[in-house]
């Protein structure tokens, strides 16, 4: 057993080893996306990729007077998140290393905040993988169908426990229960190389003449927050980047998970432990915000009356901060950010929209 971190505290529960936790040095995508013997044997995998990316870059809504604010628009990716490109690196990355063998022989289990686990079921009922995700109680009923319909297992962890805990299954699940293989997205550097290469490389070309000032992202495994920062810093070298947490669990908490409700697919796992990407890239972020949850849910709401869009709630969080950081700088200012989702049925019931 592994005692981490954190001021006076420790995970007790941390494996021997822990993923979570080792250092991450980042890989060229030439060298771990390289999958075209993967798309030989599973083509409907190609036909993913194919599908996958050129979301849109629009011009969202700014305070008056103040910076202008893109957003990446990941809804339009094949299955509906930006999840859906690392859900792809994730599964090809599986198969490559699973050879020729029979996909339905591979078994694989991850956890996940929801919108990984719905791409990543799509792609094992597609490619006849196995699929098991470990997720927590708060998942809506939807994603849950949705998993179960497509052959998936579905383990839930109670929602007062926090997310580290539905990581923390998910490793002894592997550990303990012989035959799953588990897919470990915050330390998968093909996860920081698919955004580099992908999410990034497109909003770089989308840019075209504009410079963009700043960087904004949900931090989840922070992937996102990292690769499209690499992407971006090789074209414009003084870009700044800000990544968001949720207020009730921020990036590099030091105190013991309370299990509070947080806005979608992002936060702090407690006990001081800081996501692999964005530890080994400290020292390129200029600042970290942290947004109240009811206030990115209730911002869902503001953006859908001001645009007619649906955006999620992480979305939601990301546009909080642009605007606050818009209304600091010049009208000639450009801050980049992303919108991963387009938010669940149930957040829009709850809405009313």
């Amino acid at each position: 057993m592994t005692a981490q971190t954190g001021p006076g505290l420790v995970d007790e529960s941390a494996p021997a080893g822990d993923q979570l936790q080792l250092p991450f040095r980042a890989a060229d995508p030439a060298d771990v996306l390289d999958f075209a013997e993967v798309h030989r044997r599973h083509p409907v995998l190609a036909d993913f990729r194919a599908r996958l990316g050129a979301t849109a870059l629009k011009e969202v809504p700014s305070v008056e007077g103040g910076a202008r604010i893109l957003a990446k628009c990941e809804w339009e990716n094949p299955v509906g998140s930006i999840k859906d490109r690392i859900a792809y690196a994730l599964m090809a990355d599986a198969l490559r290393t699973h050879g020729d063998g029979d996909p339905e022989e591979l078994r694989l289990v991850a956890y996940s905040g929801g919108d990984l686990a719905e791409a990543m079921s799509f792609l094992g009922m597609r490619t006849g993988v196995k699929t098991r995700f470990v997720l927590g109680s708060f998942v809506p009923k939807s994603l849950i169908d949705t998993l179960e319909s497509r052959g998936s297992l579905v383990d839930l962890v109670p929602k007062e426990q926090g997310f580290l805990r539905v990581i923390r299954r998910s490793q002894r699940i592997a550990a303990e229960e012989p035959g799953w293989t588990l897919v470990f997205q915050h330390s998968n550097p093909v996860n920081v190389a698919m955004h580099e290469q992908t999410t990034g490389a497109e909003i770089v070309t989308q840019l075209g003449e504009r410079r963009p000032d700043l960087w904004i992202a949900s931090i989840g495994s922070g992937g996102t927050l990292v690769g499209v920062l690499r992407a971006l810093r090789k074209r414009f070298p003084g870009v700044r980047a800000v990544g968001v947490t949720p207020e009730e669990a921020p990036y590099g908490n030091p105190e013991e998970p309370t299990g509070k409700p947080t806005y979608e697919g992002s936060g702090g796992h407690g006990f001081g432990i800081r996501q692999p990407f964005v530890k080994a890239h400290d020292e390129w972020i200029h600042e970290h915000r942290h947004v109240p949850t009811r206030r990115a849910f209730d911002a869902m709401g503001e953006f859908f009356d001001a645009t007619g869009m649906r955006i999620g709630s992480s979305a939601a969080a990301n546009w909080l901060i642009a605007k606050e950081y818009a209304a600091q700088m010049s009208p000639m200012a450009v801050i980049v950010t992303v919108f991963p989702c387009a938010g669940t049925p149930e957040q829009w019931v709850e809405l009313g929209r």
